[in-house]
């Protein structure tokens, strides 16, 4: 009979968790797309947004310490750097089309006035 290949599982700390955690909860965030950028499968960042709520999130027992190298990190974080950049340029970006739309409405509001105080005049 042939052996059987050992399975090898990623295993993470609770600080990482707990920071997957927060930004998954985050009200602007897809949860989904917090887990494809930290490279994890999303049932598994439901599964800890769960446990987190009822208190159980742990550390694994048998956890191995190692240092998550700085390019992986860097990794991580850009898509949320990224997004969270881009919806605030695009926040910015609405409020100067709206304060320009509020100014056209008074002008338009103010000359339509005038029109009519004309009119009212040449009688």
């Amino acid at each position: 009979m042939g052996q059987t290949k050992k399975r090898n599982y990623d295993r993470y700390t609770l600080e990482f968790k707990q920071q997957a955690v927060k930004l998954a909860n985050h009200p602007k965030v897809i949860a989904k797309d917090i887990a494809e950028s930290l490279g994890i499968h999303p049932v598994m960042l439901y599964r800890w947004r769960m446990e987190y709520k009822n208190g159980e999130l742990r550390e694994n027992k048998h956890m191995k310490s190692k240092k998550v190298s700085p390019k992986r990190l860097v990794k991580r974080t850009d898509p949320l750097v990224e997004k969270e950049a881009e919806l605030a340029k695009a926040n910015k970006r609405i409020k100067e089309l709206e304060q320009a739309l509020e100014s056209r409405t008074e002008e338009l509001d103010l000359l339509k006035k005038a029109k009519r105080f004309f009119e009212k005049t040449k009688r």
